[in-house]
């Protein structure tokens, strides 16, 4: 008891995808994820809010700050792409690494492979397919020491489920007649910041932008998804420029990263 075990390189306890921008902020929202799932009556955590939340990134830090907390590993299962809720057993299955077999269904053999298990189950974007609800519930009940965080737009409303919504970014407290320090002590300023420089490296906060910023992060009611983007056309436009077209954040707020989900 006194000795872990040792760890052997070709045991895979996780399949996380990297992550190539760092996590800003909400260190607080990520303690309190982790003390629910820590708790023995939580099975499953649903972290609910609007889309560009940022629930996708908070349940990946959370994932990867509990890699070693479970023998059998952490699992991501992104369902943004699956088109359709009898997709899901299958999808499950090939993050996991199960290969269906002619015998068994897809179910009973996802059921055999984790009823021995204790793992995190990442289920990302499930109110694209919430008819697979009862999938889930079949899982817990027989896998006893599996648990879910899913991450979805709305509750799944299944029994023993525990929600959390996830709030905005903490914004500056007063709209005008900041400091730049003030500023920065806002999570959704840091973000802005931060992204910002990623396409303009000598991107600063000064004393001339910083209540154009802090306009911005208002204007956007601290959405992530928005402020990153946003950030990203200080290649092009300064602060100021941005806030003013930002009455047409529709057409503004678009592309991002070639990598992300078309969503």
């Amino acid at each position: 008891s006194d000795f872990p075990p040792l760890k052997s390189l070709s045991r895979q306890t996780h399949n996380l995808p990297p992550q190539l921008t760092p996590f800003i902020g909400r260190e607080a929202l990520v303690a309190e994820i982790r003390g629910r799932l820590e708790q023995p009556g939580v099975r499953l955590l649903t972290l609910t809010g609007p889309g560009g939340a940022g629930k996708t990134r908070l349940a990946l830090q959370v994932a990867t700050e509990l890699v070693e907390a479970y023998p059998d590993g952490v699992w991501f299962v992104p369902l943004a792409p699956v088109t359709s809720a009898t997709l899901v057993p299958a999808t499950i299955a090939g993050a996991l690494g199960i290969r269906e077999t002619a015998a068994d269904s897809i179910d009973a053999t996802l059921r055999a492979y984790l009823r021995p298990r204790c793992l995190l189950l990442v289920l990302d974007n499930f109110e694209h397919v919430v008819e697979a609800s009862p999938l889930v519930v079949d899982l817990l009940s027989q896998c006893p020491d599996i648990q879910v965080l899913a991450t979805s737009r709305a509750p799944l409303h299944l029994s023993g489920e525990h929600e959390l919504p996830v709030p905005s970014l903490e914004l500056p407290s007063a709209e005008n007649g900041m400091r730049v320090d003030e500023a920065l002590a806002s999570e959704a300023v840091r973000l802005f910041v931060d992204r910002a420089r990623a396409v303009q490296s000598h991107f600063e906060l000064t004393e001339d932008n910083v209540e154009a910023v802090v306009a911005i992060c208002r204007r956007l009611d601290g959405l992530p998804l928005a402020i990153e983007l946003a950030a990203a056309r200080v290649r092009l436009l300064p602060p100021k420029a941005i806030l003013a077209r930002l009455d047409s954040r529709l057409t503004l707020l678009t592309g991002g990263a070639r990598d992300r989900p078309e969503r």
